[in-house]
């Protein structure tokens, strides 16, 4: 077999020298030419692949997208392009749980609020981004196991924005402390290991250690049986501490660490994390590519919600006896969509305010509507 392999895609012809022993072992991730030799030939890989899950092959150009692959492989090629194909097939398949992953989705935002998932602001002495869950925070009644899966991709997504989080990689802390036996047994087994499966083989993500902390017996025991899913490498990652913090804390420095955790760091605030993914929802200009998780949106009030007709209060103003009205998703618009629909919008009031015109003096209209007219005009 030929130790030099040449790759072909669409109708242009491509041909890269790069030795099979490359392939296999890797690159090295700290030299900036092994880098770009590594991602040359991933991209090689992804454009002669005929396999179904890359028929869309629209990710072949962003270089920081596939770095989230090499980076979650140790650059080695053939494994990061086994872990893109896993990508695009994990996503065929659960279209349903990916779609419309937004900051904006409401069960996500409650989610959220509870700490599902919380972002410590500060890194470990290894530069690895920390993940944690307070489970006893989980109010199964107003959001699924699924919801919280959601909830952690949309977070994941936007951490593996920065490249430090791509090559250290993460470690999750979970607190089980006062987690009920009622609130197990919403731990849905199917829904455990699709959780397995997308974060352990499909998507770029290292979990680098997984601490338990006030595990009781149902939980080790849902563990258990979760155990034979978990690849030898995660398992040995898991790291069950009981009651007692100081072998976490030999693990994760304090000083980094929320007092609820032990730590020397304030009390953990999970709407720190919350408001921070609304707040670079706002950020984005133009709408995510196809292959990513996430499709975040621009949060813009519509003309209805701030153009009050006379004697009204606008959507979400405090008046005495009227409490604000529940939120709504907000809506996707850009300035010239705004432009067009304000123009609309007032185009319809002024017809509106015609036809009411019109009908104001048909004693008909004026009996349906409540009002009464007499010689001085209208008595409402």
């Amino acid at each position: 077999m030929s130790d030099i392999c040449d790759f072909e895609w669409s109708n242009n012809r491509y041909r890269h020298n790069l030795t099979i022993s490359e392939l296999k072992m890797g690159f090295n991730r700290n030299e900036p030419t092994d880098r770009s030799r590594a991602l040359i030939a991933l991209k090689e890989l992804i454009g002669a692949s005929r396999d179904y899950a890359l028929k869309d092959k629209s990710c072949f150009q962003d270089d920081e997208f596939l770095f989230r692959f090499l980076y979650a492989r140790k650059f080695n090629v053939n494994e990061a392009f086994q872990l893109i194909i896993n990508y695009h097939a994990y996503r065929q398949r659960n279209a349903v749980l990916l779609q419309r992953l937004s900051v904006l989705d409401e069960t996500i935002q409650i989610a959220l609020r509870d700490g599902f998932p919380g972002v410590l602001p500060n890194r470990d002495r290894r530069g690895r981004k920390v993940l944690v869950f307070f489970t006893a925070n989980w109010d199964y009644a107003s959001y699924s196991l699924v919801t919280v899966y959601r909830a952690m991709l949309l977070t994941i997504e936007k951490l593996l924005e920065d490249k430090q989080n791509q090559a250290n990689g993460f470690i999750a802390i979970v607190d089980w402390t006062n987690f009920t036996f009622r609130q197990s047994s919403n731990l849905n087994p199917k829904v455990l290991k699709l959780m397995i499966e997308g974060l352990q083989d499909c998507f770029p993500v290292r979990f680098k250690a997984i601490h338990f902390i006030g595990q009781p017996w149902y939980v080790e025991a849902a563990l258990a049986v979760i155990r034979p899913f978990l690849k030898e490498k995660t398992r040995d990652r898991i790291k069950l501490h009981g009651s007692n913090l100081s072998t976490l804390h030999d693990c994760v420095a304090r000083d980094i660490l929320p007092t609820e955790l032990g730590g020397e760091g304030p009390t953990f605030n999970p709407l720190n994390w919350y408001h921070e993914l609304l707040e670079s929802s706002q950020t984005v200009t133009k709408p995510a590519p196809s292959y990513c998780l996430s499709q975040p949106q621009i949060y813009t009030k519509t003309p209805a919600q701030f153009v009050p007709g006379v004697g009204e209060h606008r959507k979400g103003d405090l008046s005495p006896g009227h409490p604000s009205p529940s939120p709504s998703p907000p809506s996707s618009l850009s300035s010239s969509h705004g432009t067009e629909f304000l123009k609309a919008a007032t185009k319809a009031a002024a017809v509106k305010i015609g036809v009411l015109t019109a009908k104001a003096n048909d004693p008909a209209t004026n009996t349906l509507l409540g009002v009464t007219t007499g010689a001085g005009g209208c008595d409402l």
